[in-house]
């Protein structure tokens, strides 16, 4: 039973990890579940054995990588230090973030899809932005040590909506130039912004 249990959990982590890289590519309306089936090297039959349907798979594919993502986040702060939250702001706004698509964050590419889903779902997702956006608090309490609390909570909001938002449009634009010097320019204003003078 243990091997049994173990596959499906094995067998139910790679149907999420590849259902949130072709949700980010091809946005929740253009991701049937054969195409997304498919991707995943697997039958549409798998779908169904693990989820209850699409929107079930959407939800859970969302939460799936935005546990990952406050892992990440939190594991960058502790081994970083100081140097995190401009490293952070480095890579987000890289020409490689403008291109991987896959890799990125959810927020960047399937926040317009988060908005329609149904509120339980939506409640999911915001719990997750709660804790992102408290990680950056905290980052930045140690950054700006006379800030109050609010302060650093609202710099929090500033900084992490800014990395997304800049990243959604650089990526709305067809002429890579014109992307690139919104990432530029969106770089250049939140370090100015959020990172101490040494």
């Amino acid at each position: 039973m243990k091997t049994k249990k173990g596959e499906k959990e094995r067998l139910r982590t790679v149907i999420l990890d590849k259902a949130v890289q072709f949700l980010k590519r091809h946005g929740r309306v253009g991701s049937g579940t054969n195409q997304m089936m498919k991707h995943a090297g697997l039958t549409r039959g798998a779908l169904y054995s693990h989820f209850k349907s699409k929107d079930d798979l959407f939800a859970q594919a969302i939460c799936h990588d935005l546990s990952r993502l406050e892992e990440t986040l939190a594991q960058r702060f502790r081994d970083e230090g100081g140097a995190a939250i401009k490293r952070m702001i480095e890579d987000h706004l890289s020409e490689k973030s403008l291109t991987d698509v896959e890799e990125s964050c959810a927020f960047t590419s399937l926040s317009s899809d988060m908005q329609r889903c149904k509120p339980a779902h939506r409640a999911l997702y915001e719990d997750y932005m709660v804790r992102i956006y408290a990680l950056f608090a905290d980052a930045l309490k140690q950054q700006f040590p006379d800030d109050p609390p609010e302060e650093s909570q609202a710099k929090a909001t500033n900084l992490y909506s800014g990395l997304v938002g800049t990243l959604t449009m650089a990526r709305t634009m067809k002429d890579p130039q014109r992307a690139r010097e919104i990432l530029e320019a969106g770089k250049r204003f939140l370090i100015r912004t959020f990172v101490p003078k040494p």
